[in-house]
C-alpha cells in the first residue's frame, strides 16, 4: 500500500495550522475547477486534494496521520542507510511496518467505500461507507472561491449566469462525496474586474447541521474590451475616408448601438470619449472607443487606381516617416 503525503498534496508544511491547510484546499480546489481546467485527470486530482483535505482539517485525524507519516519518515531513512550499507535491515518492512502502532479513535470518515478516498486513507480511517454521525460536531461548511469571466456588456447591463461549483455535500445516505452542481447567479450593474460577488449558503455543506459556508466569485473581464477604472474600452474601426473627411457613425457597444460623431483629421488611435456609457456607479465610467483606421484591400474594384492616384497626387508632400533616420 503506497503511502500518501498529504501535505505534499496541499503544498503546505507539515507545521502549517488549520487556517492555513484551509486556505491551501480552495486554493488547489479553484485550480481545478471545471470551469478552469478542463484536463482529462482534473477530476482525480481534485479527489486527492478533497481526500487531504479530510485527513488533516480533522484535529484527531490529523493527530493520527502525523505519527504514521514520522513513523514511515523514519523507516524511510533507515531503508536508505541500509541499502547505502548493503546491509539486511528495516528496508524490508518498510511497506507493512509504517502503520505499526497507529491509533486513531475519532468518527468513521463520511464518504463512500471506493469511491474517492484511497486504500491508505481508509485502511487508517476505518471504511468510508459509514454516514456522517447525527451527533457529529456542527462545522460550518468551507467558503467556496470560482473565478467568473464575463463579458463587458454584462457589467454595464447586469446579467444571470450559470456557474460550476464543485463542493462536499452529504449524499441521501449521509455519506459525504464531491458534488458537482449550477449556481443561477445575478452580476450586478457595474460590476467591476477584481471585485467578489459572495452567494450566500452556496459553498461546501456543514456538518452536524451546521450552516453550508458561502461561494465567492471573483470578476474577470474578457481580453477584449478592456476594463480601466469604471470605463469601458471598445474598438472603433473607420473607413480611411471617415477618419479624414469627419463622419457621423453608428457602432455597437455593450450598452447597444450608439452614433457616434467623427470630427475630421481623426488619427489611428485617437480615443473618442462618450460620457456616461461606461460601467454605472457613484461616479459612472464613460465608454472609450479607440480608432482603428482599417484600410481597403488593394484588390479591392477599383481600389488599387484610388490608391495610386493618391500616391501620384501626395506622395511628394505626405511623409508619414519623415523624421526617421
Amino acid at each position: 500500500m503506497r503511502f500518501e503525503d498529504y501535505y505534499q498534496i496541499l503544498d503546505v508544511p507539515a507545521e502549517a495550522d488549520a487556517s492555513a491547510i484551509k486556505q491551501a484546499y480552495r486554493r488547489q480546489a479553484r485550480l481545478l475547477h471545471p470551469d478552469l481546467n478542463t484536463a482529462t485527470d482534473a477530476h482525480a486530482a481534485m479527489a486527492r486534494i478533497n481526500e487531504a483535505y479530510e485527513a488533516l482539517s480533522d484535529p484527531k485525524r490529523r493527530a493520527a496521520y502525523d505519527g504514521v507519516s514520522r513513523r514511515h519518515r523514519a523507516l524511510q531513512a533507515a531503508a536508505a542507510d541500509a541499502r547505502a550499507a548493503k546491509t539486511p535491515g528495516p528496508a524490508n518492512d518498510v511497506a507493512s511496518d509504517w502503520k505499526q502502532g497507529f491509533q486513531y479513535d475519532g468518527a468513521p470518515v463520511a464518504g463512500r467505500s471506493g469511491e474517492g478516498f484511497s486504500e491508505f486513507f481508509t485502511s487508517m480511517f476505518g471504511r468510508a461507507s459509514t454516514p456522517e454521525p447525527a451527533d457529529a460536531t456542527p462545522e460550518r461548511g468551507a467558503d467556496e472561491h470560482v473565478k467568473l469571466v464575463i463579458a463587458a456588456a454584462e457589467a454595464v447591463e447586469g446579467a444571470v449566469r450559470s456557474v460550476t461549483v464543485r463542493t462536499l455535500a452529504p449524499d441521501d445516505k449521509g455519506h459525504r462525496a464531491v458534488v458537482v452542481r449550477n449556481v443561477q447567479v445575478r452580476i450586478p450593474k457595474g460590476i467591476r474586474a477584481g471585485q467578489h460577488l459572495r452567494v450566500s449558503g452556496q459553498g461546501a455543506a456543514g456538518r452536524g447541521g451546521a450552516p453550508a459556508g458561502d461561494l465567492y466569485l471573483e470578476i474577470q473581464f474578457k481580453d477584449s474590451p478592456r476594463e480601466q477604472s469604471r470605463d469601458v474600452h471598445e474598438p472603433l474601426p473607420l473607413a480611411p475616408w471617415e477618419a479624414a473627411l469627419g463622419a457621423d457613425v453608428t457602432t455597437t457597444t455593450p450598452a447597444g448601438p450608439v452614433r457616434v460623431t467623427v470630427p475630421p483629421d481623426t488619427p489611428h488611435g485617437k480615443r473618442l470619449r462618450l460620457k456616461g456609457r461606461g460601467l454605472a456607479g457613484e461616479p459612472g465610467g464613460d465608454m472609450v472607443l479607440d480608432v482603428e483606421v482599417v484600410l481597403p484591400p488593394s484588390t479591392l474594384p477599383g481600389a488599387r487606381a484610388v490608391y495610386e492616384t493618391m500616391a501620384a497626387a501626395l506622395g511628394r508632400e505626405f511623409l508619414p516617416r519623415a523624421g526617421e533616420s
